[in-house]
């Protein structure tokens, strides 16, 4: 499954994950789609709003993932890859998969083309 398929899918789960594996998926996205956070400075934190601030903590919690870099048998300071948080969107994906189940609603378009709404 890529990460597309894997985002797409987490919209069509038939029975709804926890907050806390939303906030696990919301912050793999964040930093899938656009890296580490930026820094406080050019970022407003949402402190009056508790679901903005725990969605904040969620994605925050990427760039504190240090990755182990091979090539330089080292760590790197910076935060989770955006390759890395795909994959692991993705593993994290299949599970609420099997955990939730899609949902498929199927509908007849015309009488020769089948439609499929996941």
């Amino acid at each position: 499954m890529t990460f597309d398929i894997a985002a797409e899918e987490m919209r069509r789960l038939k029975n709804e994950p926890t907050d806390e594996e939303k906030l696990v998926l919301y912050g793999l996205y964040k930093q899938s789609i656009h890296g580490d956070i930026p820094p406080e400075d050019s970022y407003v934190i949402p402190t009056d709003d508790i679901k903005a601030m725990r969605k904040y903590k969620a994605w925050a919690s990427r760039k504190d993932a240090f990755e182990w870099q091979s090539q330089l048998d080292s760590f790197m300071f910076s935060g989770q890859s955006k390759a890395s948080a795909q994959e692991e969107y993705v593993r994290f994906a299949e599970e609420m998969i099997r955990r939730y189940h899609r949902h498929i609603h199927r509908c007849k378009w015309n009488s020769e083309v089948w439609t499929v709404d996941y």
